[in-house]
């Protein structure tokens, strides 16, 4: 086949992937299942996830801390003292971030609107330590150290605040400067801080009471009942919790939120799409299953061949991650849209080698 044949072929599929892309709508790319039209078939619309990885991210020291930036594409997970962040497709690290010698990370988040990531923990004298780099480049960027080991982080919306919960208390950090604008005690250790309703609340996970910053007051509780487990989704916007009779969630800021009954006796770990109508579900250590809230239904099973810790679904909702013990990440689609974005890279490589091969004439001529 002549190059040129070669060319005109991958013009035509480009352009075809291109036309999918752009006429999917959110609802069909994201694998959800609409509310629209309960009669009609509803088959493409159930919620979708490979039946495999489709990356196997690796090599990392322990037990890892995941987080997702769409803007840049580029999925950071931290482990011990090392920082690996990835390019998808590319299972091949872009950077290998060395933390410091006997630092060991227990959180990471990226921060809203830029490539800075930002890892907690505890340093060798088991105080505490905050620490940001340039995802991108590798570089350091700030470093706070605290009297506690730092167990979780939450960035503002805003991106301009870090939320850091630390054995004893929650504190509110300017990250313009490190200075300390807000603190509060935990009354339970395992409790964790979270932004809730732009920001405005701290929220608890133990308790589900709410903080609002700007009256320094607590205003109210998300809840009446303790729940077993809390997640908010890497999105900033979802909610959810896992009590004996089910799971609640709330999908956006301060919104109704919804009741699912739902047998959750086993469950060790999950985690729930952007738009709050289904959700990833650990049995055990070695089963995931996709269920879809409203009617309880288990649409898939997925088994596991060694043992998983956590699961965390992208911002964008196209990925999950299965973090295996030690030192694995497994990610596997959800919805479309990866397999059109995978499908765009490849083109792009075989539009770049052909272009090599015909040289200035493969290129295409301004209109």
């Amino acid at each position: 086949m002549s190059q040129i044949v070669k060319y005109l072929i991958f013009i035509g599929i480009l352009a075809a992937t291109s036309f999918a892309a752009a006429n999917f709508d959110l609802i069909s790319i994201t694998g959800m299942k609409s509310t629209k039209s309960p009669g009609k078939q509803k088959s493409f619309h159930d919620p979708f996830i490979s039946k495999q990885p489709v990356s196997l991210l690796g090599e990392l020291p322990g037990q890892a801390v995941v987080d997702y930036s769409p803007q840049y594409n580029l999925t950071a997970a931290a482990a011990d003292d090392v920082i690996m962040v990835w390019q998808l497709p590319d299972s091949q690290p872009r950077q290998v971030i060395d933390i410091g010698d006997g630092f060991q990370a227990f959180s990471l988040r990226f921060i809203p609107a830029s490539s800075l990531v930002v890892v907690g923990g505890m340093k060798s004298d088991f105080t505490g330590g905050i620490r940001f780099y340039d995802a991108v480049s590798g570089n350091p960027r700030m470093q706070i150290d605290e009297p506690e080991p730092i167990l979780f982080l939450d960035p503002h919306p805003g991106g301009r605040y870090l939320l850091a919960t630390a054995e004893t208390f929650i504190k509110v950090l300017d990250m313009k400067d490190g200075n300390t604008v807000a603190i509060l005690q935990k009354k339970n250790p395992v409790a964790r801080g979270y932004y809730f309703g732009n920001g405005q609340y701290i929220l608890q996970s133990d308790s589900l009471s709410l903080f609002d910053l700007n009256k320094r007051s607590i205003s109210g509780s998300l809840d009446s009942g303790a729940p077993i487990l809390f997640k908010k989704g890497l999105d900033g916007k979802t909610f959810a919790w896992v009590t004996a009779e089910g799971v609640t969630v709330v999908t956006a800021v301060e919104a109704n939120k919804k009741f699912f009954p739902l047998d959750t006796k086993g469950v060790i770990a999950f985690d729930i799409e952007p738009n709050g109508t289904w959700g990833l579900f650990l049995y055990d250590t070695l089963k995931i299953a996709v269920i879809e809230l409203s009617s309880g239904k288990v649409i898939r099973t997925i088994e596991l061949n060694s043992q998983v810790s956590d699961i965390t679904i992208s911002a964008d909702g196209t990925s999950a991650y299965v973090i295996h013990a030690p030192g694995t990440i497994a990610v596997y689609d959800i919805g479309h849209r990866n397999i059109l974005k995978n499908m765009q890279v490849k083109l792009v490589k075989l539009f770049d080698g052909v272009k090599s091969k015909l040289g200035p004439s493969a290129k295409p001529q301004p209109k």
